[in-house]
């Protein structure tokens, strides 16, 4: 079982590229797992792609969440909270930005073949209505990374992994 970055490096050694998911309640520390496994590859000499959505922090409150592209560093507002749930949206606490999606989209459908590929996170808008960063999906099974994590709520997991079902899990709430 995989439960530190030092167990995950062994699967840079694997002979096939190898899918992880990072899961545990929000709070667990799964963006910042994967931010710290994003500066080991680059310290390592590796390229690390894709997307890391940080929340934004107010006086101990998260207010919103960033997008970054990890290949570039380029960052943009993703959403933010919603000043009252909203229930008819699949992302009722959050007020996502359009153009930041569609950006997030477009770096995921120009990505080629790199060492370490993260999508942080793959939610209700991916998993279930096939919005948002759905292109991450296919991405995924074109298997063109050595490694691959993304990060699923656990109330997910189960839409993930029947997709992906060899795929390794890493659950930051044990």
């Amino acid at each position: 079982m995989i439960q530190s970055l030092a167990d995950l490096w062994l699967l840079f050694d694997s002979p096939a590229p190898t899918l992880v998911v990072i899961t545990g309640p929000s709070g667990a520390g799964k963006t910042t797992w994967c931010a710290e496994l994003a500066a080991h590859a680059r310290e390592r000499g590796l390229r690390a792609a894709g997307l890391l959505s940080p929340g934004v922090f107010a006086d101990g409150y998260k207010w919103a969440i960033d997008v970054v592209d990890l290949a570039t560093g380029a960052r943009r507002r993703l959403a933010q909270r919603r000043a009252s749930p909203d229930p008819t949206s699949p992302t009722r606490n959050w007020q996502f930005d359009d153009d930041a999606l569609t950006w997030g989209s477009a770096i995921l459908t120009a990505q080629g073949p790199c060492d370490l590929l993260i999508v942080d996170e793959l939610g209700p808008l991916e998993l279930l209505h096939g919005q948002g960063w759905h292109q991450a999906l296919p991405l995924f099974e074109r298997r063109a990374y050595r490694l691959a994590c993304a990060v699923v709520r656990p109330s997910l997991l189960a839409h993930f992994t029947a997709r992906f079902p060899a795929a390794a899990i890493i659950d930051l709430a044990r």
